[in-house]
């Protein structure tokens, strides 16, 4: 089952330049270079065998593929922060 995970980077890389519509901008917030965060995605692409982006005029555009797995990795990633929040928080005391 693990090795169709994708790297936890490539998913942050993908939920950045979706939400800012750029690779330039994702790469800014990440603190990564652009270059880095194109090949992130890229790579999350290959993985996948879909386009995620359509690139329109130097703006991103999500293709249908993209936006579909946007949904799932913004509630994944958001369930790794609250999780990692109440860890941080109760130290896993239950």
């Amino acid at each position: 089952m693990l090795n169709h995970w994708p790297p936890l980077g490539t998913l942050r890389g993908f939920e950045a330049a979706a939400r800012l519509g750029s690779f330039h901008k994702a790469a800014e917030e990440l603190h990564l270079t652009q270059s880095a965060v194109s090949k992130q995605v890229a790579q999350l692409e290959e993985m996948l065998c879909h386009n995620l982006f359509e690139r329109v005029r130097q703006r991103l555009h999500l293709s249908p593929a993209g936006a579909l797995y946007l949904v799932e990795v913004r509630r994944i990633l958001n369930q790794v922060d609250i999780s990692s929040r109440y860890i941080l928080t109760y130290g896993g005391e239950t």
